[in-house]
């Protein structure tokens, strides 16, 4: 039998290193959820999934919605002003007067885990969407228009996934010294 031992101090330092941050992935976490959160954010730029799938337009019952929220879109013989056209042609799908559905993202990240939120309390309903028979304060059904790469049981998508396995590769990689 053959027997080595390292006594090299430079290999003990970066072992140590390496079984130190391999106890605290707190650091690998947080690219992760940085990364996710700012992919659900452009979803709402793109009026798309965080895989390029286009959202389900808005339906005529949502931009009449819109249009008696806020001001100025009727004409005083009722039809629809210059303004108000433009507000109907220009409404994306999930941007209300608030954007609070697109700005509301956090995460919290730890030595283990990391949990990516919207704290709107509608946001399931968009991310997933729900009928009006589920539902029954909606005014209609909603389709799902998912701005976060997760499907309803949690799992990333192939994308995300890919890129948490690589956020992690590069923290191990950062923890050896390459």
């Amino acid at each position: 039998m053959i027997e080595i031992n390292v006594t090299d101090s430079g290999a003990l330092a970066a072992l140590n290193r390496l079984i130190s941050g391999i106890q605290n992935t707190e650091p690998a976490m947080r690219a992760i959820g940085e990364y996710i959160m700012e992919l659900s954010k452009r979803s709402f730029e793109k009026s798309a999934s965080p895989s390029g799938v286009r959202w389900a337009p808005n339906t005529q019952t949502t931009i009449l919605q819109y249009l008696e929220q806020t001001g100025g879109n009727y004409r005083r013989d009722g039809r629809l002003s210059v303004k108000g056209a433009q507000r109907a042609t220009g409404k994306k799908p999930l941007i209300g007067q608030s954007r609070d559905l697109s700005r509301q993202f956090s995460y919290v990240a730890d030595g283990n885990s990391v949990t990516i939120s919207n704290t709107m309390a509608y946001a399931a309903m968009h991310q997933f969407g729900g009928t009006r028979a589920q539902f029954p304060h909606l005014w209609g059904n909603i389709p799902a228009r998912p701005f976060m790469p997760v499907d309803a049981g949690g799992a990333l998508d192939d994308a995300a996934a890919r890129h948490a396995v690589s956020a992690v590769e590069d923290y191990i990689n950062s923890l050896t010294g390459r």
